[in-house]
């Protein structure tokens, strides 16, 4: 079965388009790439670093805990600012396990995607990814192994939108492979995002000074056309509360015994309020 979205993808080595015969990629200079078992395309740039992926059981937390629903109304507003008439991919650099791009697929039904990230866990988990409104992913979503400080493995104005959803961002790479007439949507956490979690559980908090180095990493190549806040509460059983904590950043940084002791003190349910930004960029050299 030919790999979604190949025409949109490009040799991480020379940048030349890539061609498939049966399970192997390759481009007209000769390097050629073998597709995993598990259905991603291992296409990392020389140079690539691999070491900050997120491990195995970070995986197996996200993706358990985003198939709840909690998160889903974050996932409704990206898809809906991802929706544009430009030509190409949606791509989404860091897609974890897929669930963000998946629903801006459902939303842009035909489109199909590309998922980058490099952590192989979360490929597997992108590589099955089922949409919503069609059989699955097979024919319409592409999980490739690359890092998005290096050259992604994407074609020039390939990408009709471009998602950022609580990831780095590389804002030249982005401006190469976003249509002229394209998004790209990034969401962030709020200050107050999931405060009271924060504050209980001594996790990572989200620097004051964030929204402020987003607008001057960004500034140089977007414009930022609309920004969306969403605040609402939530309420979480103790497994999901401990996934929402391992999934993260924090999960680095936690003993797991003596987290599994503080939540345990927490009242059932746990209520948090989930806080974030959702601002649509439009490159500022765009065709008008």
């Amino acid at each position: 079965m030919s790999l979604p979205a190949l025409a949109a993808l490009a040799c991480p080595n020379c940048a030349g388009p890539l061609d498939q015969t049966e399970r192997r990629l390759h481009c007209p200079e000769g390097h050629s790439f073998d597709l995993a078992k598990q259905g991603y395309a291992p296409l990392l740039a020389p140079g690539a670093n691999t070491t900050t992926g997120d491990t195995a059981e970070q995986v197996a937390a996200r993706e358990e805990f985003l198939s709840t629903g909690v998160f889903d109304p974050l996932m409704a507003a990206a898809a809906r600012a991802a929706l544009t008439d430009a030509p190409g991919v949606v791509v989404e650099p860091g897609c974890g396990t897929g669930h963000y791009l998946a629903a801006a697929l459902d939303a842009d039904e035909g489109r199909e995607g590309i998922g980058l990230d490099t952590s192989k866990y979360a490929l597997r988990r992108t590589a099955r990814r089922v949409l919503r409104r069609a059989a699955g992913t097979q024919g319409r979503l592409a999980a490739v192994l690359a890092d998005a400080w290096t050259r992604l493995p994407v074609q020039d104005a390939a990408a009709a939108a471009v998602l950022n959803v609580f990831a780095p961002r590389n804002p030249d790479e982005i401006a190469r492979i976003l249509h002229p007439r394209g998004p790209l949507v990034v969401l962030t956490p709020r200050q107050d995002h999931l405060r009271e979690l924060v504050d209980a559980l001594a996790l990572l908090s989200v620097d004051p000074a964030k929204p402020q180095r987003t607008v001057d990493q960004l500034g140089g190549a977007f414009t930022a056309e609309r920004t969306d806040e969403l605040r609402y509460p939530i309420e979480l059983g103790r497994e999901d509360t401990l996934r929402l904590v391992a999934m993260g950043p924090s999960a680095r940084h936690q003993d797991p015994q003596a987290l599994a002791a503080a939540v345990d003190r927490l009242p059932s349910p746990v209520r948090a309020t989930v806080s974030a930004t959702v601002t649509r960029w439009r490159r500022r050299d765009r065709d008008v």
